[in-house]
């Protein structure tokens, strides 16, 4: 197990001013980490960089995506099961989920001067 993975169970005690927990707390919020993954960071020598925000997704692109991956999901599970599966229907059927996935990365592709 590694160490981001094991449970942390043990409480450490550390003694500062109210000036200094609230600039080390400050400092965790701009980082966008917990204060106590801050102070982990920082005994280990590790920096840390800000977290980004997630960008916002239309839902109608995420109820896309997961209705492709739902298709893909079920041609995964009939190859698996060796189910007889025509292979031109199945070439057809991929092609069609490359051709819908490319018309969805068009339609919200960022222009090239956005950023």
């Amino acid at each position: 197990m590694t160490p981001e993975a094991q449970k942390k169970s043990v409480f450490l005690k550390l003694r500062a001013t109210d000036e200094d927990r609230v600039r080390w707390q400050g400092i965790a919020e701009n980082k966008g980490v917990s204060l106590s993954e801050l102070m982990r960071s920082s005994l280990d020598g590790l920096r840390l960089r800000k977290r980004r925000e997630p960008p916002t997704v239309a839902p109608e692109l995420l109820r896309e995506l997961a209705r492709i991956g739902n298709n893909l999901n079920q041609l995964a599970h009939a190859a698996n099961r060796r189910k007889p599966l025509e292979s031109t229907a199945l070439l057809i059927r991929l092609i069609e989920i490359d051709r819908e996935l490319a018309a969805i990365r068009a339609a919200h592709e960022r222009p090239a001067d956005a950023d």
